[in-house]
């Protein structure tokens, strides 16, 4: 499983975390661990931090230390915890890659205590539609398993809806190259040809909303990240 080192940065994921300001003896549950790379940096700040493992670990995989494993097949919502389990709930991978995002807010409320604590760091699409769709359209072709990105009024919705009351907010800018941005996706060439060609295209009037820009052989371009805090209401 190759990470970026831009999204695996431990600086950036200690600061969502000190945003996030976790209890020392809060019980955490991280719904899907991925990489484990914010398991590794949130287990320390809390006194218990169950994680959910939903894919085989790859080869040479780190354990992450102090963090209990559990396994669950495939993308499934539910969680095999009882209700009211836990006083923050947490996701590791990117969470629009759930395809039932509704049900599994419905579970982590669930497994949430009440005056608990929900934290999210996810990359948001632009609120106007064209920029939207340009930005999923590049990163259908790095990735076929992209779904699509949720705009941040869309996300705040769902939270409301599944029963979260946002307190903290705070959008950050995350700078990405062409060629880091490909790690681990492994696109063929025609798709990396074309993916350069919306690049080029997309600097003019900033059709994608990411503030492209052509750097000798490369592109550096901006996403937007939402740190999210939301309490659940009982």
């Amino acid at each position: 499983m190759l990470v970026s080192r831009i999204i695996a940065d431990p600086r950036r994921l200690r600061r969502f975390v000190r945003f996030v300001s976790p209890s020392a003896e809060a019980v955490a549950l991280d719904v899907w661990l991925g990489p484990a790379v914010l398991a590794r940096v949130l287990a320390p700040r809390v006194s218990r931090l169950v994680a959910v493992q939903r894919e085989d670990p790859p080869r040479n995989w780190r354990r992450p230390r102090n963090v209990e494993l559990v396994r669950v097949a495939g993308l499934a919502p539910e969680l095999p915890f009882p209700d009211e389990t836990f006083d923050l709930v947490t996701c590791g991978r990117p969470f629009h890659h759930f395809p039932r995002p509704r049900e599994v807010l419905s579970e982590m409320w669930r497994v949430c205590r009440p005056g608990g604590w929900l934290a999210l760091e996810e990359t948001v699409a632009h609120e106007q539609e064209v920029r939207a769709r340009y930005q999923d359209r590049l990163e259908r072709l790095r990735d076929r398993s992209h779904p699509r990105y949720f705009r941040l009024s869309e996300l705040l919705h769902l939270l409301g809806e599944a029963g979260f009351l946002v307190r903290r907010l705070q959008v950050v800018d995350l700078q990405r190259e062409f060629n880091e941005w490909l790690l681990g996706a492994r696109p063929s060439p025609q798709k990396v040809e074309l993916m350069r060609r919306l690049m080029t295209g997309g600097q003019e009037a900033d059709l994608s909303g990411l503030d492209i820009r052509a750097v000798g052989d490369t592109f550096v371009f901006t996403q937007r990240l939402a740190w999210l805090v939301a309490e659940r209401i009982a």
